[in-house]
């Protein structure tokens, strides 16, 4: 009895001071409230910005056509949709041994191509994106900074990063980067909620994160020897937790992925390391954006506080170490694409958003949430508009794929060099359907490319041509057109009118002398020493037939040889 009354004084008397409280709760939860409706709405808006970008989105000639079809060893071979889960499996295994190790995210990809509309994953890409926003900010910045570390994140992506059209707004990117980020955010963020749990429910689910791990070599190749560092540095402290059964299997995930027969053959390919070093460094000084720009922000914040910018290095050093690893990766792995740096400069957005967050003055940090929200909205009107103009060429593209008895198809993309503004926004936001030049991984005019075959069955024909519509026009109209050699109206295709239906197997480019002391430092370096240069490796030229003549149609040659020849012939 008398315990129960003492419980009954101390209700009456908080009862009592109610009044206070309650108002005092209201105004916390008001304004608790209001912040997350600010930021409810950016997700919102996020989302629906990306989603006007996914939608579109334009069907392109390279991966998001064969990943449609059964991967083969032999490319020679005919190609086979893939029409069940079966045919999905036997894609992926040999994928997996010729290709790379991506197969969890690639039998995803596959899946959803193949088997849902584009709407569908275009809707979850828009989610995902916002998601991955939201998870960024949850990762590194406290609750107050989430507004700002979003915005900031947001206008990094789609104005500073090198790349996004290849990652964020292309069907096979955003499964290979979009999708992967997030679930690697997920990954990161659970493990280290249940970091001291003893749940043994953690036994049964930790073996998920091995799929987690076979995601992308670029980034679980970092994190895995991350992983293994911490482990060593804390082997003492270290104890059997669920977020270490976690780590386990996502670093045997990783292994699985990393020692694929595929992307062994890439690391062992016949790239030297000088040429790796130099397309390494190629990536680094022009592609490297927001890298550069956390450098600058830790110089910067050493000289006026040197205990802050070393306490931030050593509070996120796990980060910093996977930063450098993912560096390394760029430097050797023998490409330049753009999108190979995605993962480098991702990580450093997490930690320079981290650094701006803890040191920029709370006034500045809302001018900065209305700058950079207006430059991301100048950039996304024009990024819109250029998408609609691509995906209105993709639609007549396909129009005429899916016309009876249509072999050779006519390809509009616009001119580059009319429109300074526009070919920005297009280089920045645009894939193209269809593209020609040296470097494109598919020859639309080859008709015996993987590509070409491989869309032409999706068309139901037995061969498909592709060449840019100003030259199929020229020729209907004029039988006498490219009597001799002449580039297309992009300059980036020679046509030439053959006088017999033969083949050729070879084309031959006569060049004219060039002293390269008289060069500067960066055309030294691929300067091109000898007098001739052939294709002969059938892939830069094919002879194809526009109104019943044969034409050889080759590639311009890069800009070192194209820039010498005198002369061209062909056998």
């Amino acid at each position: 009895m008398h315990q129960n009354r003492k419980l009954w004084i101390n209700y009456l008397t908080n009862l009592a001071s109610m009044r206070f409280s309650f108002k005092q709760h209201i105004f916390l939860t008001s304004a608790y409230f209001k912040g997350n409706i600010y930021l409810l709405l950016f997700l919102i808006l996020s989302f629906l910005a990306m989603l006007g970008l996914q939608l579109l989105d334009a069907l392109t000639l390279s991966d998001d056509i064969l990943y449609h079809f059964i991967w083969q060893k032999d490319e020679s071979a005919t190609a086979h949709l893939i029409k069940n889960f079966s045919d999905l499996i036997s894609s992926q295994w040999v994928h997996y041994q010729v290709t790379n190790g991506r197969w969890v995210v690639h039998s995803i990809a596959q899946a959803f191509l193949c088997f849902t509309s584009p709407f569908i994953y275009q809707t979850i890409n828009s989610i995902l994106f916002a998601l991955m926003l939201y998870l960024c900010s949850w990762l590194i910045v406290s609750r107050e900074d989430r507004i700002f570390s979003m915005v900031t994140m947001l206008f990094l992506l789609f104005v500073v990063f090198a790349d996004i059209k290849t990652t964020l707004l292309w069907s096979m990117g955003t499964f290979n980067y979009l999708w992967v980020t997030t679930w690697t955010l997920v990954f990161l963020l659970y493990i280290r909620k249940i970091s001291q749990s003893k749940s043994l429910i953690h036994y049964f689910i930790s073996p998920f994160a091995l799929l987690i791990g076979c995601s992308h070599e670029a980034i679980c190749l970092p994190l895995l020897i991350t992983f293994l560092i911490y482990f060593f540095v804390n082997i003492r402290k270290v104890k059997l937790y669920p977020c270490s059964l976690y780590i386990f299997w996502y670093i045997i995930g990783a292994l699985i992925c990393i020692l694929s027969p595929g992307i062994l053959k890439r690391a062992d390919s016949d790239i030297t390391l000088q040429n790796r070093i130099i397309s390494g460094a190629i990536n680094i000084v022009f592609n490297l954006k927001v890298t550069w720009l956390l450098l600058v922000s830790l110089l910067i914040t050493y000289y006026y506080s040197k205990e802050k910018s070393l306490y931030h290095v050593v509070k996120y050093s796990y980060f910093y170490v996977c930063l450098l690893l993912s560096l390394g990766i760029v430097t050797v792995c023998g490409t330049n694409l753009e999108r190979v740096v995605y993962y480098t400069d991702f990580i450093a957005m997490i930690l320079l958003v981290s650094i701006w967050s803890k040191w920029i003055s709370e006034k500045w940090k809302k001018w900065l949430i209305v700058a950079f929200s207006f430059v991301t909205l100048i950039y996304y009107i024009p990024a819109l508009l250029v998408r609609l103009e691509n995906y209105s060429n993709s639609q007549y593209m396909q129009h005429q794929m899916h016309e009876k008895n249509k072999e050779v198809i006519a390809i509009r993309y616009p001119i580059k060099g009319k429109e300074p503004i526009k070919d920005f926004f297009r280089n920045r936001f645009v894939n193209n359907s269809a593209a020609f030049g040296f470097y494109c991984c598919y020859m639309g005019f080859n008709a015996h490319d993987i590509n070409m075959r491989c869309a032409a069955t999706i068309s139901g024909k037995k061969q498909l041509i592709f060449l840019p519509e100003d030259v199929i026009n020229r020729i209907e109209k004029d039988s006498t057109a490219y009597r001799s050699y002449e580039l297309d109206s992009h300059e980036a295709l020679y046509i030439w009118q053959l006088p017999d239906d033969k083949q050729v197997h070879k084309v031959i480019f006569e060049l004219k002398p060039e002293d390269i002391s008289k060069l500067n430092i960066f055309q030294r370096f691929v300067a091109y020493k000898e007098d001739t240069y052939e294709y002969d490796d059938n892939f830069h030229y094919s002879v194809v037939h526009v109104n019943g003549r044969p034409y050889l149609v080759f590639t311009r040659p890069t800009t070192n040889i194209y820039r010498r020849i005198s002369r061209i012939s062909y056998l």
